[in-house]
Parts: structure tokens; sequence; C-alpha cells
């Protein structure tokens, strides 16, 4: 797809060219300009290193979209990510004495993308995009690091006015958060993918596959490891009144081996999850599983994985012997504070155990704060994680100003 990619950006550009000199008032009038930049520092303090990672990183990610059609439009995209400093490993081992900050510097065209809006709320998209699959565990842009996770993809998604979702697609490329210098920073292969849900009584109710072929295209690295083939449901719920209500999830899916994964296995996937608010606050309990399958465990390499277990990133690739991860999470929004607004706040405690064995892995605590001031979105996060027999005990502060134009 990558040929495929280079005649889609040769056909975006010349039109956009031949509507420019043809209409120039006309051709203005179908583009619009955005973007985003984000200026984050992340400082990571692990037992296990003799040196603290500092990284102060700058992204700048602008837009451009024509619509030549009220049905069709042509998204470019490009993306800058520079560390202004740079104490940090970047995921390549060229500081092996320091943590992981996964912000590598990179120059890259992010999206270039064909859409066409079949009916409202249908479309179809073609070439270099971002996908979002329900809450992204499986398949989803990862998008709070700085560099996006996009994919070489054919994508069609639809719903209905029933609230009916149906979403399917084919990719053959993933450009992973990791950069092109990583050995493992681009997947190839040909990968499908479907998800189905439809609104019932007790929430929305849907069933998903994910057919990943994940080999990589550096020999020093060990290949397809990552391929799997996962099917399985999902139930979302809610009750809601004016001043209070719950929210309730569920999942279950099993995971096999699939196209050239050296790897014979077969593992689960469980979710519960249950939240209640009263006003600005919430609280919620959450148990998820992911199951060792004895040579491999369960695990999702292209979901937008920060976050869901930890914002410390401990379990980024699932331990051999599967994990469980229990979660107490509670929330208060403070709405609107003099000229800030959208403010709030979040404290967690996770409980990490062996899916296979009854050993604990370690504990860890999480705080977040964030606040709107006009087009600035500011974001401060704090984790420590505790180990007990998996890494080592760990300390993460985030700060983030995040610019949408």
């Amino acid at each position: 797809m990558s040929a495929y990619l280079h005649h889609l950006a040769i056909v975006i550009v010349a039109n956009l060219a031949l509507a420019t000199t043809a209409n120039a008032q006309g051709a203005l009038d179908n583009f619009e300009f955005f973007g985003e930049s984000r200026l984050r520092i992340e400082t990571a303090n692990e037992d296990n290193f003799s040196e603290n990672a500092v990284g102060l990183t700058q992204l700048i990610r602008p837009a451009l979209e024509w619509r030549p059609a009220p049905r069709l439009s042509a998204l470019i995209e490009g993306e800058a990510i520079f560390a202004l400093v740079d104490d940090f490993d970047d995921g390549s081992g060229n500081q092996p004495d320091r943590p992981l900050i996964l912000d590598p510097n990179g120059l890259e065209l992010n999206r270039l993308q064909l859409q066409y809006l079949i009916e409202p709320q249908t479309f179809l998209t073609v070439g270099r995009q971002k996908i979002r699959v329900d809450d992204q565990r499986f398949l989803g842009p990862a998008s709070f690091r700085q560099n996006d996770q996009t994919f070489d993809a054919i994508h069609f998604s639809s719903r209905t006015l029933g609230g009916a979702t149906f979403q399917a697609g084919y990719f053959n490329r993933v450009n992973r958060i990791l950069g092109a210098d990583n050995p493992i920073g681009r997947f190839r292969g040909d990968s499908y993918y479907f998800n189905a849900n439809l609104e019932t009584p007790l929430g929305r109710v849907g069933a998903f596959h994910y057919s990943l072929d994940l080999g990589t295209e550096s020999q020093t690295a060990q290949n397809n490891v990552f391929s799997s083939r996962t099917s399985g449901f999902r139930l979302d719920g809610r009750y809601h009144r004016d001043e209070y209500g719950i929210d309730w999830e569920a999942s279950f899916a099993r995971q096999t081996d699939f196209a050239d994964n050296p790897f014979d296995y077969e593992a689960d996937y469980w979710l519960l999850g249950l939240q209640s608010f009263f006003g600005p606050a919430r609280l919620g309990v959450r148990y998820e599983s992911l199951g060792s399958g004895g040579q491999q465990s369960f695990q999702t390499p292209l979901g937008s994985i920060h976050g869901f277990q930890g914002e410390a990133d401990i379990f980024l690739i699932t331990p051999q012997t599967g994990i469980e991860d229990l979660e107490i999470r509670g929330s208060w929004n403070f709405g609107r504070v003099g000229p800030f607004r959208n403010i709030s706040s979040s404290l967690s405690y996770h409980r990490f155990e062996e899916e296979a064995g009854n050993d604990v892995l370690g504990d860890e605590i999480d705080f977040k704060l964030t606040a709107v001031l006009g087009s600035f979105r500011y974001e401060f996060t704090s984790a420590s994680y505790d180990a007990d027999t998996f890494a080592s005990d760990t300390q993460r502060f985030f700060v983030s100003i995040t610019h949408r134009f």
C-alpha cells in the first residue's frame, strides 16, 4: 500500500493545485487548515536504572482538508516531534542507562486520506488514517504519545438512526508510536477487522473480530510475535438521571496465534466495570484480565494502551503469566473556576496480579488534574508503581499543554 499512498499523494496535491488555479476564491472556500501542538515534560525514576529520565518534547501537527464535493474530502496532515531536552531512552536503546520515554524525534506524513460520505454517518476512508474502535483497547491511535499510531488502511464505518454501528476494514501497514527508526516501529502484513453494536435495553451489545498479521520490517527484531486472531463480545450500559446515574461494562474475548506467529497459544480476556456518579463526583471499580496462553499471553499491541493498566506504563506488553488488574477510581468535576473551565481531577488505585499464578506483580496509585483555558488544555499526571515481583519501583510525572488551532 506504500506505492498506493505515493500515488494518492500525487492525486491529492495535483487536484489541490488544479482547484486553486481554476477558481481561486471557490477553492479557498473548500479548504480548512487546522492542527494541534503539544508541549510535554515527562520524568521517570525507576529503581533498576542508574539515571533518571527527563524529556521535554514538542509536537506540531498541521493538517489541510479539501472538500471538492459535498460528500468527498481529502486530508493531508504532517507531524513533527523534537526534543528540547532528551535525557531519556526513546525506545531505540540510545540511552540504556535511563528509563523509556516513548516520544522519539520524527518528521513524517501522519495522515493522507480520501473520505467519501455514502450517507449521513456512513463513510468510507482510504489511505493513511487514524482508526478508533470501541474504547480503543484493541484498535486506536494511541494519542497520548506525541507520535500518533496510524494505519495504511481501507476503513468503513456506519451508524443507523437507531444507534446500531458497524465498522470494518483492512490494513497492511501500521505506523507505530515508536517511529520509523525503531526495529519494531512498523508492522507489515494483511490484517482485517470488524466491529458491530446494537442498542438493547441492557445497553449497547457488540461483537468484534481482529485478524492481525504484524510482521516487523527489521531482521533484528523477533518477527510476527504479536500476530494474533481475536474474537469477542462487549456490553456498555448506562442509567442516568439529572444528578445521579450508573454506568456498566463487560467484555470477553479469546485470542489465538495467527499468520507466522512462532508461538502456539490460546488466551482469554475478561472485563467487568461499574461506575456511579452523583453530581460532580464519580466512583468506580474495574476488573480486567489478560490471560496467559502458555508460550504467549493475551496482547493488544494496536490499542491506545496508555492508561488502561496504570499511567506508569509498566504493562505495555502483557507478561507471559498474564495479568489481572483491579482498579478503584474516584473523580471530581470542578467545572469552571475563574478563567479555567472543565477542571477535573481523578485518583485511582491498581492492584496487579498474575493471571496464571498467585504472585502479586505490584500496586500503583495515579493522580490526574486537567483544565482548559481558552484554546489550551493543561494536564498534570502523577503515577507511582510499587513493585512486588514484576519490574521495579517507578515514579512518572507528566505535564502537558495542548493547543488546537
